[in-house]
């Protein structure tokens, strides 16, 4: 969203957080939330005003405060909502648990990407084991574990909650809900045990461009590491990416990814892989979940997933972060990852 739209005083909060300046922005955002401004703005407008600031506040660690501003951010994602509301137009949005009487039942929807729901998904095991809850059927559903937890149906529930939001629920803190036990995803297979050896490649995303690499720069990881066996992990693919990775004695692609594999197929990929080199997109947060070695090749500024200087992920053990010094430069993040493999 372009800021010369906004009132002088949002300008100078966005420009100073885009400028890298992040205590400074959280201190003018949080100023500009209180301000007269900030009220004359459209919902949408307030929404993201509201979602700048909490990302501030996630990555610089104010966990309690940042996730606060993440209420009525599902409202931008309302189109994700309106299945549900066919179904149910009685269904009422869960602010506090506090809400929930006996007997009730809550609905938790995907409001974000496939990513988020991985990593908010195992935050569930911090509810109250009284808490009836089921999920609402989406594309990643196949890989909860736990079938009768999926359903297709609103019709019978009481409350719906975002999976974006069930941080703010429990008032999380990645310092105390650090101790997982991934109970909610399915166990992987050893069905693609032949990529034992490979290691897997993901390199771009079509959600947001500043998260991607040009398959070109990876030229110079292939010739130096030729001792190294590469699989690409990748959908969607054009001609000239897979003339480019044909090229490479010890590079590989699966021709079949676009149609004939789902998400569980690449669950297990991953799985059997030795490590992953991945940007910041699902499956930096399924290779996470399967505590797989992995480096993650991150754009500048990141998401509040991973701060803003740590090299290491305080959500996923097995991580190390390697990030642009400066915005869409790529070439020196290869060059470092070359020399930590």
């Amino acid at each position: 969203m372009s800021t010369n739209k906004y009132p002088e005083s949002i300008n100078t909060a966005l420009k100073t957080m885009d400028a890298g300046n992040y205590n400074e922005s959280l201190t003018l955002l949080k100023e500009v939330i209180k301000s007269e401004d900030f009220l004359k703005l459209t919902l949408k407008e307030q929404l993201f005003i509201r979602k700048r600031t909490s990302w501030v506040q996630l990555s610089l660690g104010y966990y309690e405060d940042g996730w606060k501003n993440f209420v009525f951010n599902w409202l931008k994602n309302s189109h994700k909502f309106e299945n549900i509301l066919k179904q149910n137009n009685k269904i009422k949005y869960l602010i506090s648990f506090d809400q929930l009487k006996q007997g009730e039942q809550l609905l938790i929807w995907n409001d974000g990407g496939f990513g988020d729901f991985i990593f908010q998904l195992r935050l569930l095991e911090f509810f109250d084991k009284k808490i009836k809850f089921k999920i609402f059927d989406n594309k990643m559903s196949h890989l909860i574990r736990e079938k009768n937890l999926i359903t297709s149906s609103a019709a019978d529930f009481d409350w719906h909650l975002p999976v974006n939001e069930i941080p703010r629920l429990i008032n999380f803190n990645s310092k105390r809900h650090n101790n997982f036990n991934f109970n909610y995803l399915i166990k992987p297979s050893n069905k693609f045990i032949m990529y034992n050896d490979y290691i897997g490649i993901s390199f771009k995303t079509e959600t947001d461009p500043s998260k991607s690499i040009d398959y070109k720069l990876l030229k110079k990881l292939f010739k130096n590491k030729k001792n190294l066996k590469f699989l690409i992990l990748q959908k969607n693919l054009n001609k000239d990416e897979k003339n480019f990775f044909s090229s490479f004695d010890n590079v590989r692609f699966i021709n079949d990814l676009d149609s004939s594999l789902l998400f569980e197929d690449t669950f297990n990929i991953i799985s059997s892989v030795n490590f992953m080199i991945t940007i910041d997109t699902a499956i930096a947060h399924i290779s996470g979940y399967l505590c797989k070695k992995s480096f993650l090749l991150l754009q500048n500024p990141s998401s509040f997933y991973w701060g803003f200087e740590s090299k290491r992920s305080t959500d996923y053990k097995k991580y190390h972060l390697i990030r642009q010094s400066k915005r869409g430069d790529w070439i020196s993040v290869i060059n470092d990852l070359i020399n930590l493999i």
